[in-house]
């Protein structure tokens, strides 16, 4: 193993193996605390995390504990209480190894995990057999009888063929269901043959119907027991990553609080059950210290393409990805194209900021975007498929807006403005009921709304300094947005016009805070059409 004066930590980029990543000394956040809690109060298990939070880390970690492979946890919260080290054949079965693109594909990867644990358990099985789930349990019980141990699974993503289905007609996606149920619902059918199970993956357990039997696992995804058991924590950020901190502080030339607070805001504030346990996002936190510096990693890794079509064809609502209140059951359901929520909770593009009750007693929870690095990751995978644009020009647009936002060119950046937003299907700008004038009264506040959050969206995407609805003494501000050397004071109207929302900046005093800050404050009255869905007239003025 060679060394290197520069390499401080070693960090496991990419490294899911558990016994990869002790032999190699790689930094090892200890989670085996939990994994003894599994395994001692539970036998089928589900956990559900989005991607990229340790689900595959962890599995291993189990797998090596049953395995026996005391030598591994030397140092570990499990390594110094376990005496046993029993030993138990394991079958871990990771489903991203398969593309997963129709049920046919998903059919042959599975017979082939199959094939290859007959093989190494010595097990003879007629591979004739053509269905998964026989073949299944007949290895289960063979390995059982053969070892005259109980076995342990591991399925790791169990609904990687489901997800990359979400866009398929609706009997492709009704035949990898039928195929991953075959599979799926064995070991239930052999439970006297399991010591422990664990199934993980990003939908929640109630979703899908594709275990035989569901109270027979424990969903502990909202356990608050387990709340910590994928991400890290502050206390772990602040124990296991105490060099990568201060290697950061000292390359960005910020103290320790304010390196903290970047990396607070920009990765932290993953919560998934009632209990106010946040985590940040490990994937992210990894690359930072390895590269040493704060980007936007997780969107970087490879989000499904199926993923945000699914979105764009859905009944999805932009104000869904403002702060709103859901119950359990919304949040636990099957996500359709009529909701869409389970799936960005589930997926981690929302997640829980508080806890409340009804009048029932019934647990209530409100949702947001849990930090700076997913709502880039929003905006860089929405918005350009919402305009109908690609990527390239998404991104030639959005630097040409930026570059004149930053020149203190306001019709010019408002132009760009307006052809982005101009290029956004009309059924995005859902104007909700109109049966009653009431009801046409909410519409307007709602489209107003929507387009405060679509051209926050597209600020924050462009790491623009922009607020929204910001309170001074006059009243609210719709948006400020600033540079070192402009503030842009805007106050939004819809199907009004220019003189009023100019008029109301000056009558509320809202450009006071800045007028004597030394930049140039441009006070801007901007009207968005109802009827053409993008910015009809404007007028600006110099403070």
């Amino acid at each position: 193993m060679f060394e290197f004066d520069d390499i401080k930590v070693n960090y496991p980029l990419g490294e899911h193996d558990f016994r990869e990543l002790r032999r190699k000394g790689q930094l090892y956040v200890d989670k085996t605390q939990y994994v003894a809690r599994l395994v001692t109060c539970e036998k089928f298990v589900f956990l559900s995390r989005p991607r990229r939070f340790g689900k595959s880390l962890l599995l291993s970690t189990i797998e090596y504990y049953f395995r026996g492979e005391k030598e591994l946890f030397e140092g570990t919260w499990i390594g110094e209480r376990e005496k046993d080290w029993e030993k138990y054949p394991v079958l871990h079965f990771d489903m991203t190894q398969t593309k997963g693109l129709d049920a046919e594909n998903m059919n042959t990867f599975i017979h082939h995990c199959l094939e290859e644990y007959e093989k190494s358990y010595g097990v003879e099985i007629n591979n004739r057999l053509s269905d998964v789930g026989l073949r299944f349990s007949t290895l289960i019980k063979a390995i059982y009888s053969k070892t005259n141990k109980q076995v342990v699974i591991l399925i790791d993503e169990y609904d990687k063929g489901i997800l990359e289905t979400l866009d398929a007609s609706e009997s492709a996606q009704e035949a990898m269901s039928a195929e991953l149920r075959a599979f799926y619902s064995q070991p239930k059918a052999t439970t006297k043959y399991i010591k422990f199970c664990m199934v993980t993956g990003v939908a929640r357990f109630g979703s899908y119907t594709l275990f035989s039997g569901p109270n027979n696992y424990t969903d502990i995804s909202m356990n608050t027991k387990y709340a910590a058991i994928c991400g890290i924590t502050q206390q772990e950020l602040n124990d296991y990553f105490k060099i990568g901190i201060e290697d950061l502080a000292t390359e960005m030339g910020w103290n320790i609080e304010n390196t903290l607070s970047v990396l607070r805001q920009k990765y932290d504030s993953y919560r998934f059950t009632h209990y106010d346990i946040l985590v940040y996002n490990p994937f992210s936190l990894l690359n930072v210290f390895n590269e040493n510096k704060v980007g936007n990693y997780w969107i970087k890794s490879g989000t499904s393409k199926v993923f945000v079509k699914y979105l764009t064809r859905s009944e999805f609502d932009l104000m869904e990805l403002k702060a709103l209140w859901v119950d359990q059951q919304r949040m636990e359901g099957k996500y359709t194209r009529e909701d869409s929520i389970p799936l960005l909770f589930q997926t981690g593009y929302l997640t829980i900021k508080e806890v409340d009750c009804d009048e029932r007693g019934n647990l209530l929870y409100r949702l947001d975007i849990p930090n700076g690095e997913v709502r880039n990751a929003l905006v860089d995978q929405l918005m350009p498929l919402y305009m109908g644009i690609s990527d390239t020009e998404f991104t030639i647009k959005s630097r040409e807006l930026k570059r004149k936002f930053n020149s203190g060119d306001v019709p010019g950046w408002i132009s760009e403005l307006k052809s982005m937003i101009s290029k956004i299907p009309y059924r995005l700008f859902n104007p909700g009921r109109q049966e009653t004038e009431e009801d046409k009264a909410n519409s307007i506040i709602r489209l107003e709304k929507t387009y405060h959050i679509i051209v926050m969206m597209i600020f924050q995407m462009l790491s623009i300094d922009a607020r929204s609805e910001m309170s001074v003494s006059g009243g609210s501000i719709d948006m400020v947005a600033q540079t070192n050397r402009y503030v842009y004071v805007m106050e939004f109207k819809l199907d009004g016009t220019s003189e009023e929302a100019l008029a109301q900046i000056d009558t509320n005093g809202y450009a006071l805070p800045w007028c004597a800050d030394g930049r140039t404050v441009y006070k801007i009255g901007i009207v968005f059409s109802s009827e053409y869905r993008t910015i009809s007239d404007y007028q600006f003025v110099k403070q």
